[in-house]
């Protein structure tokens, strides 16, 4: 069975294989990644995937990476010398880890088991480089037309030295299962996912940021009963929460500031004091390495492209200017992660 993707609440068009040019409009998709004339300078190293291809922006150079693979959700390891991504084949999913270049490539979670086929999304590196957070369906029950089992995805991590694995939240049955795992910086047992699950009457689909303590496996809700909140991002500090509210025809991104640490829901709930940076159908949050920006997809005219927005933190969080365009009529993957590195 082939997994529908959640991350946006619009459906993606198809993409094409992909290319790089640099100008002219693109009412369609055209096949390329398109930088607008006036480029915009990236600092460090920004991934991200178009037609399921991975590309790096850094400077005002876009390089095609892994080429022959494809692929979604990049995460880069804290000294940026690795880089972990899903790899799709037709009935199922991998994490593999590589080194810059795109070689040395290694494996991490199987495509298969007891089960039958495997998936694997969104890995995310801990603060320490030792461990990846992910999703997996792993340890569902057999499936098949006749008899039909939840395949929900949960949230599992992968111990890079010793290989071994553990499952940290078993999904709710029938709601495509858990989202987002993104490890806090600055510590080594807290993590951020997005938790999906139905509320209200008549029952309806909600989506609840979920903090959770991996030492003691205590998870507490940062936002309310039916929010419809995801895509949570850490600020490089582990300080702010970048993440997507869904409203009546939006997705907008909005920040928080996140306390040290939770032994309880508090009220208010953290995203009640969130403020708005961005309106619009926005995907995919990552913080600037040095944390003084945001970038994020946006769609624009029928295709989703890389901006990146200036912030300050210095006293409160605030946008400090206008999003920037990177890319222009590009269709770029809005389901799939970016990462950005030094």
């Amino acid at each position: 069975m082939k997994r529908p993707g959640r991350a946006v609440t619009i459906p993606i068009v198809a993409l094409l294989a992909a290319g790089c040019t640099s100008n002219g409009a693109a009412p369609h998709d055209p096949g390329k990644v398109v930088l607008p004339g006036k480029h915009v300078t990236v600092p460090g190293k920004l991934y991200a995937t178009k037609g399921r291809s991975l590309y790096r922006f850094s400077g005002t150079h876009l390089t095609p990476l892994l080429a022959g693979m494809k692929v979604k959700d990049p995460a880069v390891s804290p000294e940026g010398a690795h880089l972990a991504v899903v790899q799709l084949q037709e009935q199922s999913s991998t994490i593999v880890v590589t080194d810059g270049a795109g070689k040395a490539r290694q494996t991490i979670t199987p495509s298969s088991g007891p089960e039958g086929a495997l998936w694997a999304f969104a890995p995310d590196y801990s603060d320490d480089g030792q461990r990846i957070v992910y999703l997996t369906d792993r340890g569902k029950q057999r499936s098949s037309p006749q008899n039909l089992r939840p395949n929900d995805l949960g949230v599992w991590s992968y111990d890079l030295a010793s290989g071994q694995t553990r499952r940290l939240v078993a999904p709710i049955p029938y709601t495509g299962g858990d989202s987002d795992p993104v490890f806090r910086p600055g510590v080594t047992d807290q993590l951020l996912f997005t938790t999906y699950l139905y509320g209200g009457a008549p029952l309806q689909p909600v989506a609840r940021l979920t903090w959770m303590s991996t030492a003691t496996m205590a998870m507490v809700y940062l936002s309310p009963d039916l929010a419809r909140n995801s895509q949570p991002a850490f600020s490089p500090d582990g300080r702010f929460v970048a993440y997507i509210h869904a409203g009546a025809g939006s997705d907008d991104l909005y920040v928080m500031p996140l306390g040290p640490s939770f032994s309880r829901e508090s009220r208010p709930y953290p995203t009640d004091g969130a403020l708005l940076l961005q309106s619009g159908i926005i995907s995919q949050p990552v913080w600037a390495p040095d944390g003084r920006a945001v970038a994020f997809l946006k769609l624009v005219n029928g295709s989703f492209d890389l901006f990146i927005l200036p912030v300050s933190t210095d006293d409160t969080i605030h946008a400090s200017g206008k999003a920037e365009a990177v890319t222009h009529g590009s269709f770029l993957d809005a389901d799939s992660r970016l990462a950005w590195s030094p």
